[in-house]
């Protein structure tokens, strides 16, 4: 945590230069342009400024706590107005190199990481606006802007928020045989864990772990990963309760090797080496911005092999870490599910790639914990359906592992059709909301 931003915005710390959170808001256009300590403070982004080597560089914990404070909100909302109506006024920085460039770039970061994606886009837009031609009057920074407000930040978000909503629609009804429950329409409580309304199991749990391991490791470290997934077992990290729930018992089993012995790669023992928990909490692999098509599929395989000894598992992780990566990249659903559906998969994963769902009944999906009904099952859901709400509700509604599927489901509508397409009330119900959000920037920014 970053204590001196923390005390600031708390107002129990002003800047060296006496600035107050408030002041801020009051500064002149003359005072904004002259003072060249407070943006960092004003908009805290998790990356070193190279102008002010005392500025705060924001870390996850930080960050997820801003995200959560109305009083920041509401002043990131005024800054981010007082900022644009600065440029409105003031056509000095209008031209090919000026020091409010950089200010606007950590504007526009700082915003999409602890608000949200449409704001920063509304204020990079208007940005342009004011700008006039800017790809001719200053292309470098243009170029740094549009790659800052590009619309797979919100697709990362889809991707991640996706699963947990998924996860906690599933909750209530994993375990119930298909037609014996009430459809599900939304969050509610209850189910197996006994858990409040729009509360999430170990899918996204561990998805938060795999997600942290990769924004500090940058690559996937089994002896990281590993150690993320025993603390969240033992201690309730990353949980939405405070207490690990839905533990399979290959994982337990695994995390229980790794404990002992520090085996870093699942050995295959009994017969649950092929269910579907590597694949469950698989999106942050695919939501890094700098993350290549091969470095994707190898750190699908690798996530999968740290807790399943199971090809079949690893390869059903590889197509659709593949999968959310196109998406979220902005290429077509239908296009990138035939380009991979063209791959060189075993004939388990093949033959459920080779069918055409749009015309399907779920009469013969199954949605039960081997790996691949699960990926037919979410598969399923989203080509029948028209949006993200009606993929992970007609994903859940199969029943049986309900969470998981409506997990992997909501990963790949989520990719499909961005954050800013689910809605509201989906979001605003889902426990910890913002902490995964935040997190989802972080990964995107990587």
């Amino acid at each position: 945590m970053q204590l001196k931003l923390k005390m600031f915005h708390e107002g129990n710390a002003p800047l060296a230069n006496g600035h107050t959170r408030d002041s801020l808001l009051r500064l002149s256009d003359d005072e904004f342009e002259s003072n060249h300590g407070f943006i960092q403070w004003a908009f805290p982004t998790n990356v070193k400024s190279q102008q002010n080597v005392a500025a705060p560089i924001l870390d996850l914990q930080s960050a997820v706590w801003l995200a959560n404070e109305p009083s920041f909100i509401t002043f990131l909302e005024d800054m981010t107005a007082h900022f644009l109506g600065f440029l409105k006024r003031n056509k000095h920085w209008i031209k090919a190199y000026d020091h409010n460039h950089l200010r606007i770039s950590r504007a526009i970061d700082a915003i999409r990481l602890l608000h949200s994606w449409e704001l920063a886009s509304w204020f990079h837009g208007r940005v342009l606006e004011f700008a006039g031609d800017a790809d001719q009057l200053m292309p470098k920074a243009a170029a740094i802007w549009e790659n800052k407000a590009d619309p797979r930040h919100d697709r990362v978000a889809g991707a991640f928020v996706g699963l947990a909503i998924g996860d906690a629609l599933g909750a209530p009804v994993e375990f119930c045989r298909r037609g014996t429950f009430e459809l599900v329409e939304g969050f509610r409580a209850g189910g197996k864990f006994d858990l409040p309304a729009g509360a999430w199991t170990d899918d996204t749990a561990m998805a938060l772990c795999l997600a942290q391991s990769l924004i500090e490791m940058y690559e996937i470290e089994p002896k990281d990963l590993l150690e993320r997934f025993a603390r969240w077992l033992e201690f309730g990290e990353n949980t939405s309760t405070g207490v690990a729930v839905g533990v399979g018992q290959n994982t337990l089993r695994v995390l229980g090797e790794f404990k002992r012995n520090g085996t870093l790669e699942a050995v295959r023992f009994g017969s649950k080496n092929d269910g579907n928990g590597s694949l469950m909490r698989l999106a942050p692999v695919a939501c890094g911005s700098t993350f290549r098509s091969d470095m994707v599929s190898s750190m699908a395989s690798a996530q999968s092999r740290t807790t399943h000894a199971s090809d079949i598992a690893d390869e059903c992780c590889q197509f659709t870490a593949l999968l959310i990566h196109e998406l979220v990249r902005g290429n077509d659903y239908e296009e990138a599910r035939r380009n991979l559906t063209e791959g060189d998969w075993s004939y388990p994963l093949q033959s459920i790639l080779d069918i055409d769902y749009t015309e399907f009944s779920d009469v013969g999906i199954r949605a039960s914990g081997y790996v691949v009904d699960t990926l037919q099952a979410a598969l399923w859901a989203v080509e029948t359906s028209q949006s993200f709400e009606e993929a992970v509700l007609k994903a859940v509604n199969l029943g049986d592992d309900a969470d998981t599927v409506g997990a992997v489901a909501g990963q790949i509508s989520g990719a499909r059709y961005g954050y800013t397409n689910v809605p509201d009330k989906l979001k605003q119900g889902l426990i910890n909301e913002r902490e995964l959000y935040v997190t989802s920037q972080f990964l995107s920014a990587s």
